[in-house]
């Protein structure tokens, strides 16, 4: 089989192809998933001297929340000047017109969306993020670097992080995984771990805001609806709290939103435990 060599972290990737018995080459093409993978890399810890947050970061709790399939809510993330800076950014790319509907074609075509979105570097280049939306960021990074993810995979850091925004109007995301199977049972992407925190410095204090995040915790591997769920879990996006959950499994939705919306999202990717790389490398 020939294997995407991912240099960052020196391990196999996704299989692009194989050798045939004549000693030819079957090559299916590297996609816009095994691209983010390849650019992707081990998550930084928070420095040794810095502190992850006011409210430092719970490994363990989150371990234990993703091993169960639930959300992970980190309620004290970021501090309110913190939002406050964060927010002020996401406004002035909203009115450079970087945020845009057309960029939010990243998901299936299937999962009705209304939000706008723009594509950030967190890794220093460009697209450049501003200097406060990276320190959120950054600091969501090194979260991820502390946890022990339970699928026994290593989770990567991909180059890019995602701003949104939810307009007052209704905007809305349907109910979906962040990463599922196709009809040949292969996954549509490398995400495993939905990381999104939220930088709204108001509203949302009130369910008729809108805008939660419906998790259907425990539903089955083939409901898109939410109708196996064990029971349902709505987390409002309030200024300052992050969200974890795992990418594979929680079906989850945004509800209309009645109040402007802002988040920032990170997807962190994963790879097989597989040792060192094959002789049949790309």
């Amino acid at each position: 089989r020939l294997f995407l060599y991912l240099p960052q972290v020196g391990l196999d990737g996704p299989e692009v192809g194989r050798v045939k018995t004549d000693g030819s080459m079957s090559f299916r093409g590297v996609d816009e998933w095994s691209q983010e993978l390849y650019h992707s890399a081990s998550p930084r810890p928070v420095p040794a001297k810095q502190q992850l947050s006011a409210d430092a970061f719970d490994a363990a709790t989150a371990c234990e929340a993703l091993a169960a399939g639930e959300p992970f809510v980190w309620r004290d993330f970021a501090s309110e000047d913190e939002v406050m800076s964060a927010h002020a950014e996401m406004e002035e790319l909203n009115a450079s017109g970087l945020l845009s509907a057309a960029a939010a074609g990243t998901t299936a075509a299937v999962k009705a969306r209304s939000d706008k979105v723009a594509f950030v570097s967190v890794c220093g280049d460009r697209p450049s993020c501003p200097p406060n939306m990276l320190k959120l960021y950054r600091r969501l990074e090194a979260a991820a670097a502390a946890l022990e993810w339970p699928r026994g995979e290593q989770l990567l850091m991909p180059r890019l992080g995602m701003a949104s925004i939810y307009d007052a109007d209704g905007s809305r995301y349907e109910a979906h995984r962040d990463n599922e199977r196709d009809s040949r049972s292969r996954w549509l992407n490398h995400r495993a771990l939905s990381m999104i925190a939220y930088v709204n410095p108001t509203g949302f204090q009130r369910p008729e805001d809108g805008g939660q995040l419906r998790c259907h915790v425990g539903a089955s591997t083939g409901d898109r609806m939410g109708a196996s769920a064990s029971r349902v879990e709505d987390i409002a996006p309030k200024g300052g709290v992050a969200v974890l959950f795992d990418a594979r499994r929680v079906l989850h939705e945004v509800l209309p939103s009645h109040a402007r919306r802002y988040a920032l999202t990170l997807w962190l990717l994963s790879v097989p435990h597989s040792g060192a790389a094959s002789d049949a490398q790309l």
